[in-house]
């Protein structure tokens, strides 16, 4: 059995250093209740760009808009400088844990929505960048690449994960699929709506095991901004309800609802994996197996 950890916080927005020292201490709560791996939302660290959609994010050549990419892009990590990714790396040997959650990567001038892996040892195992970015976020976010598309062990099974609407991709998911995966994360921004469709669905499909994490996002939690860096502050306060409201859930292979979801409120979802019932599962319908058929998906047949 593998204890695994889906944290639902909200950012303290665009600030990455703040958020990383709140979502620490939920990692050793995690950690102290069992879990062997703990995941956060899509780019919580320093948030997600929500304010595109309600400033008018695509005007061109917008002051505000540059500033606030600008504070944005200050925020963003760099995983060969970041002093927050050095205490990444150091938490999870500490705590013998292995940590997959989303960040904004930096790299040049440029932002990637990265899942962002590091094993137990306190080594970066992998990063994913999302391969393509959903609508408005093509304006603060670059195109990823395939170099992420990977699995890691994780004791005697193998952990893959994808970027919000990347799960919705075949491909993608059949990557994963094909190199072994037993647990996928999911990572989300936020909202029961994105989570509640799509995470039985791939757990029915793959006959996995998946936890879907998102953040949240409030009104409240633009109150600390200036707007000389954020011009949008007053915008984002004066939003009627909640940006996001969380809706992290764990679905075992059957496609049940084992922990969550959480809805509108901060914490952490636990599930206790047994790798034994994906295989079992898996006896009837194995796609990266005895019911892939890859010698004809592979070599489709053409006209000539």
């Amino acid at each position: 059995m593998i204890r695994i950890a889906g944290v639902q916080i909200a950012p303290v927005f665009l600030d990455a250093k703040a958020t990383w020292e709140k979502l620490r201490d939920y990692i050793r709560e995690a950690v102290s209740e069992g879990a062997k791996l703990v995941t956060w939302g899509e780019t919580l660290l320093p948030g997600y760009p929500a304010w595109l959609s309600l400033s008018g994010g695509a005007k061109f050549n917008d002051d505000d808009q540059k500033t606030a990419y600008a504070t944005y892009w200050r925020e963003a990590l760099d995983l060969n400088k970041s002093i927050i990714i050095s205490e990444m790396k150091s938490l999870a040997a500490e705590q013998n844990v292995m940590l997959m959650g989303g960040i904004a990567e930096r790299g040049g001038s440029s932002i990637y929505c990265t899942l962002l892996t590091i094993g137990q040892d306190g080594t970066i195992k992998g990063r994913h960048r999302k391969v393509k970015p959903t609508y408005e976020e093509r304006l603060v976010w670059a195109d990823g690449d395939g170099l992420g598309l990977r699995t890691y062990p994780l004791k005697d099974i193998k952990v893959g994960g994808l970027n919000c609407w990347e799960n919705w991709l075949p491909l993608a998911r059949a990557s994963l699929h094909m190199q072994g995966e037993i647990i996928h994360v999911a990572v989300w921004p936020g909202s029961e709506r994105n989570t509640k469709d799509i995470t039985r669905f791939i757990a029915l499909e793959g006959r996995s095991w998946v936890v879907s994490v998102s953040g949240l996002l409030r009104p409240t939690d633009f109150s600390h901004l200036k707007e000389e860096e954020f011009p949008m502050k007053k915008i984002m306060e004066s939003h009627n309800g909640t940006l996001m409201n969380g809706g992290s859930v764990i679905v075992n292979p059957k496609g049940e609802a084992v922990a969550g979801p959480l809805i509108d409120e901060e914490g952490i979802i636990y599930a206790d994996i047994d790798p034994s019932l994906a295989i079992e599962e898996r006896q009837n319908l194995d796609i990266s197996g005895h019911y892939s058929r890859s010698d004809i998906f592979n070599n489709p047949l053409r006209e000539e």
